[in-house]
C-alpha cells in the first residue's frame, strides 16, 4: 500500500513568503554594493588620494602607567576622507533624468486632449506659472501623443532646457485616428530641492534631421546558402512563415533581408548581418 506525505499549506506559505523575502534582500544587497562601488571609484580618483603620513609611535599600556615603546616610525598609506562633494556627485545626474522624465511627461499630457484639463498637467508648471487663457478653453476634438522622447539636454540658470520629439495621433469625422507628422519642442524645467516643475510653454523647434549620414550595407554578390539556411532558421522565433526576400555578400560578410509579420496580417522587411553576430 502506497503512503503519501501531506504537507500543510501553512508550510508552503511560508516558505513562499521566506522567498521572498530572500529576493528582497538580494535585491537590497545589489543596490547597496552599486552605491558602494560608485562611491569608492570617485575616492579612488579624488585629489590626494593614496599619500602617505607618519604616524606616531604606538604606546603600550600597563594597568597603572603608560610605558611608551621605542621604535621607527610606521609609514601607512592614508584613506582620506569622503567630501561632500563626493558624496553628492551623483546628485547632477539624477537631476538631469528627472528633468528628463518631467519633460517627456509633460510633453505627453500637455498635447493629449480627451477631455477637461487633468489637474495633473495644471500642477505640472511652477507654482507661480501665468498660463493664457486660451489654455483653458475646451477643446473641440481628440489627440492622442502616440510617444514623447527627449534627445537633446543643456543646463539653463534654473534647471535644464530638454529637446522632445513626439507624435500625436488625431481623431477624424468617422472616429478613426490618424497618424500625424513627428514634431519636436524645447522643454523649460525647472529643479530645486530634488523636485522638478515646468517653467514655461513648451517652446516649438524643428525636429532633428539626419540625411547627410551614410552606413547601409553594400552587397556585389549573393550570399552563401548556409547563411540563408541560418537566417531562416532564426526568423522562425519570430514568425513561423518568415520569407526571405533577398540577399548580399561581400567578401565573407553577408546579409539576408525577410518579413515578418503578425495577426494584422502587415508584413514588414527585417535583415540579418553576419557582421552584428557576436563571435562572427
Amino acid at each position: 500500500m502506497d503512503e503519501y506525505e501531506e504537507i500543510p499549506w501553512t508550510t508552503l506559505l511560508s516558505e513562499h513568503r521566506q522567498g521572498r523575502a530572500k529576493t528582497l534582500y538580494i535585491v537590497a544587497g545589489v543596490l547597496v554594493a552599486v552605491v558602494i562601488g560608485f562611491v569608492g571609484i570617485r575616492w579612488l580618483n579624488a585629489p590626494g588620494h593614496g599619500e602617505t603620513q607618519t604616524l606616531a609611535p604606538p604606546v603600550a599600556s600597563t594597568t597603572t602607567t603608560a610605558v611608551p615603546v621605542t621604535s621607527e616610525a610606521i609609514t601607512t598609506r592614508t584613506t582620506g576622507v569622503l567630501s561632500e562633494a563626493d558624496l553628492m556627485a551623483v546628485e547632477p545626474a539624477m537631476a538631469e533624468l528627472g528633468a528628463v522624465a518631467r519633460a517627456e511627461w509633460f510633453v505627453t499630457d500637455y498635447f493629449t486632449v480627451d477631455g477637461p484639463i487633468p489637474e495633473e498637467l495644471l500642477s505640472a508648471f511652477v507654482a507661480d506659472a501665468d498660463l493664457p487663457d486660451s489654455f483653458r478653453q475646451t477643446a473641440s476634438g481628440t489627440s492622442y501623443v502616440e510617444w514623447a522622447r527627449a534627445y537633446a539636454v543643456r543646463p539653463t540658470a534654473d534647471g535644464y532646457a530638454v529637446s522632445v520629439v513626439f507624435r500625436s495621433l488625431t481623431e477624424e469625422p468617422d472616429g478613426s485616428f490618424v497618424r500625424g507628422p513627428v514634431r519636436a519642442v524645447e522643454v523649460l524645467v525647472a529643479v530645486q530641492d530634488g523636485e522638478t516643475a515646468i517653467a514655461d510653454l513648451p517652446i516649438p523647434i524643428m525636429p532633428p534631421v539626419y540625411n547627410s549620414i551614410e552606413g547601409w550595407m553594400k552587397t556585389d554578390e549573393e550570399a552563401r546558402d548556409d547563411a540563408v539556411a541560418a537566417t531562416l532558421e532564426y526568423a522562425g522565433l519570430f514568425d513561423e512563415s518568415a520569407e526571405v526576400v533577398g540577399s548580399g555578400a561581400v567578401g565573407p560578410e553577408w546579409r539576408v533581408v525577410f518579413t515578418i509579420g503578425d495577426r494584422s496580417g502587415n508584413r514588414w522587411p527585417v535583415v540579418m548581418r553576419s557582421d552584428t553576430i557576436p563571435g562572427s
